[in-house]
């Protein structure tokens, strides 16, 4: 755990945001690559990717204020920590995919071959996004003292309880982001019709995120039937369905031509 890499005077650079930034390079130059391969123009799709990175930005944090709502409430000047906050990744999921389908039909693309093209970075970008979790201690698990428990400093800038085991659901979710995108990209190769590998992602990805959730600990959550599920567990889980119904959709329309 290292919150704040380096101080310039009283400027602190956070490990979490310059860990948050070297993701995104590095995703959108491998998009870039991979768009080239795919003989789409690579200079549309950073744009794009670019769009679909601004609004993931602001529908994290907009999620987060809305799980947060009765805090925000009682307090308003605690939407300052918005700003410092990563938010909450799937309001940045959706508004981003929205972002990018909006901007592809203006520009006359197709938006399942952006998506399936964007998908498999998106999932690396998420996966290794988790070292930034680890290096701020949010995003944390549930006490546990097994094998690669996780022990936190008591550190102002620290979300995670200090002097207990956690369990590991950083690192968890970072393998899990890596296999996901070798298996999408793998997968990209071998597509049968447009849209398989994103709408593969939502239905990988939630199901691994949903899991994953049970063994988190951390409150900035929301939980809903007395608190068996969180926030993201119910979205995970309208992807999940979602992403079901449209794969198999897609499939028989192919098929059918």
């Amino acid at each position: 755990m290292h919150p704040i890499l380096f101080k310039i005077g009283s400027f602190e650079v956070p490990a979490y945001g310059v860990t948050l930034i070297a993701v995104i390079f590095l995703c959108l130059f491998l998009l870039k690559k991979e768009a080239i391969r795919m003989k789409l123009d690579p200079a549309m799709i950073s744009d794009l990717a670019f769009f679909g990175i601004i609004g993931g930005i602001v529908g994290a944090k907009l999620l987060l204020i809305l799980v947060e709502l009765p805090r925000f409430l009682a307090d308003p000047s605690e939407l300052k920590t918005v700003v410092r906050s990563a938010g909450v990744i799937y309001g940045g999921q959706i508004l981003g995919f929205l972002t990018v389908i909006f901007f592809a039909r203006k520009r006359g693309m197709n938006p399942w071959e952006i998506l399936d093209v964007t998908a498999p970075f998106l999932a690396l970008g998420i996966g290794l996004g988790r070292l930034g979790c680890l290096f701020a201690g949010c995003c944390h698990g549930v006490p546990y003292e097994g094998f690669l428990a996780l022990h936190f400093p008591d550190h102002p800038y620290c979300e995670a309880p200090a002097g207990i085991g956690l369990f590991p659901t950083q690192i968890l979710s970072l393998i899990a982001g890596v296999i996901l995108f070798l298996f999408l990209r793998r997968l990209l190769r071998r597509r049968s019709f447009s849209g398989q590998i994103f709408l593969s992602f939502l239905m990988l990805y939630g199901t691994v995120r949903g899991l994953i959730e049970f063994w988190r600990g951390d409150s900035v959550r929301g939980v809903w039937f007395n608190g068996f599920l969180s926030t993201s567990q119910l979205i995970a889980l309208a992807g999940v369905i979602l992403g079901s119904i449209l794969y198999f959709r897609l499939r028989q329309r192919k098929d059918m031509s």
